[in-house]
């Protein structure tokens, strides 16, 4: 088999792997944080910071909503980020195929950044929280959910043949 990648996040964090086969344990390339979503929600900005507007008559003053919440941004920001990373390893040839496991709303983020899954050799998405596990628990959980990819080399060449 050669080399899958494994980028397995959230909006908060990143961790990507890499298994070369299906008898060795996967390596942790690398972890990715966002710094934003990482903090307490009480330090990531407090109401005072909120912009307002002058009422055309009088004193008032009004709030302005912002069209998308900070944490939005944020995660758009952290999924940029990753898309970006791993186009380049995509175009390095890096790795052959990529799987990518996140909850479905930043699924959705990760994938609209990348621009085109094909273009980044992505294989497979599972839409599922699982960036908090061990990397034992992990592994079971994406084998389980991709079968074909970490399937026997010898049952491959058997059902191509």
């Amino acid at each position: 088999m050669s080399h899958v990648w494994i980028l397995v996040c959230d909006a908060a964090r990143a961790r990507l792997f890499e298994a070369q086969d299906r008898t060795h344990a996967w390596n942790e390339l690398a972890g990715f944080a966002n710094p934003v979503l990482r903090m307490p929600p009480a330090a990531r900005g407090s109401g005072r910071s909120i912009p307002r507007v002058h009422d055309s008559r009088g004193a008032a003053r009004h709030i302005v909503t912002p069209r998308v919440s900070i944490k939005d941004h944020s995660a758009r920001l952290f999924a940029h980020d990753l898309a970006v990373t791993l186009r380049d390893a995509c175009s390095h040839r890096r790795y052959a195929r990529l799987l990518l496991v996140a909850p479905p709303r930043f699924l959705g983020t990760l994938s609209a950044e990348m621009g085109g899954l094909s273009s980044a050799r992505v294989a497979g998405t599972l839409g599922k929280d699982l960036v908090g596990m061990t990397a034992d628990v992990l592994e079971q959980h994406v084998r389980m959910a991709f079968p074909r990819e970490f399937a026997d080399v010898s049952k491959r060449a058997i059902a191509a043949g």
